[in-house]
């Protein structure tokens, strides 16, 4: 066998492999008629639950949906988070006389973790009655990234596909065709991203519990602001820069708990605070319905101030 005949047979047998891997993640791939224009995909991602991208599903009731097999069904909303633009949606059965209901289709996943820069993954929709491709590489992985709606998610994965009209919320996949992720062109402003399988899994399941996910907030806007060395050692502070006040929601935690403008926030639960997401972070670890204990710099005196934060999640 000549060289070229050996690099063609193996760019045969990876294209028969990338067609295959489409095949198998098409089975879990449907269609949300849920805007104008084309429809939106989705992907079924535990028996009777569609996973897709909260920005392309635009009502909260009676979702036509339709399954793999062309099969129609009305899904209700289980929940959403717009701070990771996604959204649950539940099934029942698959529809039409064509059984193999909605447990047929679970989608295969895949550890995202596996990942590396330069990894073969596919981007797959549904925008219509037939599915879709985009094949691509993994561009980046980042170990740690806040949505700009302030959502810390532990892991992200950067695309180098084309994320078409109409596949935000479809499967990223890898070469075998499991899921490794759930694709978003919104989620970070026009950037082909994928919210890794991991992530979905854990956020739906507070959707599922609650319809929401509970983000704690006490409902004030910051600025790093460094402090004076002198000041530091006056009161024997851990760390030379906090959090300046710029402004209270009205009726906020903050605002009943008497934070007041030109505070500067020191620390959250004893967890130094330097920038606005040292804040956000301690505030997550805040248990339902329990009090942050926040030491303040008030004209240069140190106060203790309780805050209960509210649920922004539940606000939505």
């Amino acid at each position: 066998m000549s060289p070229k005949s050996g690099s063609n047979s193996t760019l045969t047998e990876l294209s028969s492999q990338l067609a295959t891997a489409v095949e198998v993640a098409a089975n879990s791939v449907v269609a949300i008629h849920a805007r104008r224009r084309i429809p939106s995909s989705g992907i079924v991602w535990r028996d009777g639950v569609i996973v897709s991208a909260s920005h392309t599903v635009r009502r909260d009731d009676e979702i036509p949906v339709t399954l793999p097999n062309g099969d129609s069904t009305v899904a209700t909303l289980a929940g959403r988070d717009s701070a990771t633009d996604l959204i649950a949606l539940r099934i029942q059965g698959g529809g039409g006389g064509g059984g193999g209901g909605a447990k047929s289709h679970t989608a295969p996943k895949a550890d995202p973790s596996s990942l590396r820069v330069g990894s073969l993954v596919l981007a797959v929709g549904r925008p219509g009655k037939n599915v879709s491709a985009s094949f691509g590489i993994v561009s980046a992985v980042g170990d740690g990234w806040r949505t700009w709606q302030g959502a810390r998610i532990d892991r992200v994965l950067r695309l180098d596909l084309s994320v078409y009209d109409g596949f935000s919320g479809g499967p990223l996949v890898d070469a075998s065709g499991a899921v490794v992720g759930l694709n978003n062109s919104a989620l970070a402003r026009g950037t082909p991203m994928a919210l890794p399988a991991n992530a979905v899994d854990r956020i739906l399941d507070e959707l599922l519990e609650r319809g929401h996910v509970r983000r704690p907030f006490i409902g004030v806007a910051v600025q790093p602001v460094a402090l004076s060395a002198s000041l530091v050692k006056q009161h024997g502070l851990r760390n030379d820069g906090g959090l300046l006040i710029l402004s209270i929601a009205e009726s906020s935690p903050a605002e009943k708990a008497g934070i007041l403008l030109g505070d500067v926030l020191l620390e959250a639960d004893g967890q130094t605070l330097s920038r606005p997401d040292d804040l956000l972070d301690a505030l997550s670890g805040v248990a339902n319905n329990a009090a942050v204990s926040l030491k303040v710099l008030r004209g240069g005196t140190i106060k203790t101030v309780s805050v209960t934060p509210a649920d922004r999640g539940e606000e939505e």
